[in-house]
């Protein structure tokens, strides 16, 4: 089956948006970790979330998974934790989008619950690990709590552009669909009259 190119800019923005997750912990992490609190940016769930309700592509889950591999290379150090997580969001999502309406309110709410699931799932592994060491409390006060309004500051101004991007590969992958369809009913059209 022929996919559309636009498909493949997919990877390209989440890389990108996995380097600016980078940057600005590195460069504001004063400023993230200033008042106690401890604020993470995830510009990769957004993307991901946003993404993923947008642009029906069976290789969204895919692109999960490369890009958790990534996280967790790069980030965590411990492979399959990001993987997972990701994994988990694609699939959740895949299977509420038929049922909710698409809009910047409803999608920040499914936002938030794959926030908090991302946020919980690493702090759950971490404490298992023995790497974490926040008590529950500290860990919804201090980095689930303030992560959350982040991001959906975060979410709130890449909104447009992201679902922009989105509804641009979408109209590719939908363009494509349906030249397949016309191919293949003339196809069919033809060995039909020989």
């Amino acid at each position: 089956m022929h996919t559309s190119k636009r498909i493949y800019w997919l990877p390209i923005l989440m890389i990108i948006t996995f380097l600016i997750d980078g940057v600005m912990m590195n460069h504001f992490s004063a400023f993230f970790m200033e008042s106690g609190y401890t604020l993470v940016p995830r510009i990769v769930v957004i993307t991901l979330v946003l993404f993923t309700f947008i642009i029906d592509h069976s290789s969204m889950f895919w692109f999960a998974i490369l890009v958790g591999f990534m996280y967790d290379s790069y980030y965590s150090g411990i492979l399959g934790i990001y993987m997972a997580i990701f994994a988990v969001i694609v699939r959740v999502i895949g299977h509420i989008r038929g049922k909710i309406s698409i809009n910047p309110f409803t999608l920040g709410l499914a936002l938030i619950f794959l926030l908090t699931i991302t946020e919980t799932g690493v702090y759950i592994i971490y404490t298992l690990i023995g790497i974490q060491h926040l008590t529950v409390q500290q860990f919804l006060v201090q980095r689930l709590g303030a992560s959350l309004i982040l991001n959906i500051v975060l979410y709130y101004l890449l909104y447009i552009p992201l679902k922009n991007f989105a509804l641009w590969v979408q109209s590719g992958i939908s363009h494509e669909k349906i030249s397949l369809r016309a191919a293949r009913r003339n196809q069919g059209n033809s060995y039909h009259y020989r």
